[in-house]
């Protein structure tokens, strides 16, 4: 539901006097005051309007897709959205990667399943449902860029696999049966990521980041849509792999960065490591620059 202007406007001083000094949040509550008895009540007015005219969906959907798909520059530092999870609370899982990514994997898949089915809960705000529309893009949706277009959220319905990353490598497999029931249990996943991270180290580093096709997404939305346009051009292969990417139900990275603090992991998330590694008198990047 959308809250009453005067509501709104009663919270807005408090929420940025972190950002003013007392001269500057007196200001503001001048020019909320001003806008109250303004142009305030008119907009309140259009905004249930144009709510109401919705069938499905949040009303401030439209705006936050235009905010985030609209702009031409590059998703990494701008728009790259991120959040660090706290330790594993099974100890013996907390320190291994493979243990730790085939625990969230596993409790991913089956919540992608009840999404499937629809048999999640919806959540609950003062005691009343929520709209979860939105819950349909969580798995099997991706971004896309397009040329003289903006980029759009593309999403599969039917989407069944996950991609894995490793060492700029890709790879995946099936996570759900055609039916949306889970097709794997934790210790299959596990069994599964540490063949893949075991084949991946079998590739030559060098080569490896020189095919990192992944670095592309971090170029400005226009000049990635032309290069992926390009590269889909090249081969069926190449278009295929794209859609095996983009169709997946999430892309899971297996790092090889670990960071010393959480400083250090806010860092990786939101625009990768440059970390340069040495090998027969040669250094080559590794880390999730490469990876993305």
């Amino acid at each position: 539901p959308i809250p009453t202007l005067e509501e709104t406007l009663e919270k807005f001083p408090g929420v940025v006097s972190s950002l003013q000094n007392s001269s500057q949040n007196n200001e503001t509550k001048q020019l909320v005051k001003e806008f109250l008895e303004g142009d305030g009540p008119k907009l309140q007015e259009l905004l249930v309007r144009y709510d109401k005219s919705r069938k499905f969906g949040s009303y401030v959907e439209e705006f936050w897709n235009e905010a985030y798909l609209a702009p031409d520059c590059s998703t990494v530092l701008n728009l790259n959205p991120f959040f660090v999870l706290e330790d594993g609370p099974d100890a013996k899982n907390a320190n291994d990667q493979i243990l730790r990514a085939a625990s969230l994997t596993f409790a991913s898949i089956k919540m992608a399943s009840f999404l499937r089915h629809e048999e999640m809960p919806p959540d609950v705000f003062h005691g009343s449902p929520l709209c979860m529309d939105q819950f349909k893009s969580l798995f099997g949706s991706a971004r896309q860029p397009k040329v003289n277009e903006n980029d759009i959220v593309a999403v599969d319905p039917t989407s069944k696999h996950i991609v894995v990353i490793c060492r700029n490598q890709f790879y995946y497999f099936q996570a759900l049966w055609p039916d949306g029931t889970v097709a794997v249990d934790e210790n299959d996943i596990a069994e599964i990521l540490s063949a893949i991270k075991e084949d991946s180290h079998k590739i030559d580093p060098e080569m490896s980041c020189q095919n990192a096709i992944g670095v592309l997404t971090t170029l400005p939305r226009k000049s990635w849509a032309v290069a992926r346009e390009n590269i889909e051009k090249t081969s069926d292969h190449n278009r295929s792999a794209l859609e095996l990417i983009d169709s997946a139900l999430f892309v899971l990275v297996l790092d090889d960065f670990v960071p010393r603090d959480i400083n250090e992991a806010a860092s990786n998330m939101l625009h990768g490591s440059y970390n340069l590694e040495h090998k027969k008198d040669r250094y080559y990047q590794a880390g999730t620059c490469c990876n993305r």
